[in-house]
C-alpha cells in the first residue's frame, strides 16, 4: 500500500510596490513625496515636496495614467534641464524649525 500523498507547495510571487518616497535631486535623501489632486478624470496635477531641504514644486497637466514613479521621473527630468519653477520654505518656517531648536538646548550659564 501506498503511503500519505504529498501536496504541492504552491510558491507564491511577490509583486514589486510602488516606491511612496523618493530621493531628492538636491540634497540627495529619500525624502520627496508626491500628492495628487483628487481629480478623477482628465488632467491632474501634482505637487512634489521634499521634506528635508523643502524643495517643492507643483506638475500640471499630467494624464490620469501617471503614478508616482512616472511623477517623479518627469519631475526630475524637468529639474536636471532647469525648467522648473522651484519653491523653498517661506521665511517663517524656517524661523519656527530654529526656534524650537533653541528652546531644547541647555544655556553655558546653567552649568
Amino acid at each position: 500500500m501506498g503511503g500519505k500523498r504529498k501536496k504541492r507547495t504552491k510558491i507564491v510571487r511577490v509583486k514589486p510596490q510602488i516606491p511612496k518616497t523618493f530621493e531628492c535631486p538636491r540634497c540627495g535623501k529619500i525624502a520627496i513625496t508626491i500628492k495628487f489632486d483628487k481629480s478623477d478624470s482628465g488632467p491632474r496635477t501634482a505637487h512634489i515636496k521634499c521634506g528635508s531641504c523643502g524643495l517643492s514644486t507643483d506638475l500640471e497637466g499630467l494624464p490620469p495614467v501617471y503614478d508616482e514613479a512616472n511623477v517623479y521621473g518627469k519631475f526630475l527630468d524637468l529639474y536636471l534641464e532647469g525648467k522648473l519653477e522651484i519653491k523653498e520654505r517661506s521665511e517663517e518656517e524656517t524661523e519656527d524649525h530654529e526656534d524650537q531648536g533653541e528652546d531644547s538646548e541647555v544655556s553655558p550659564e546653567t552649568n
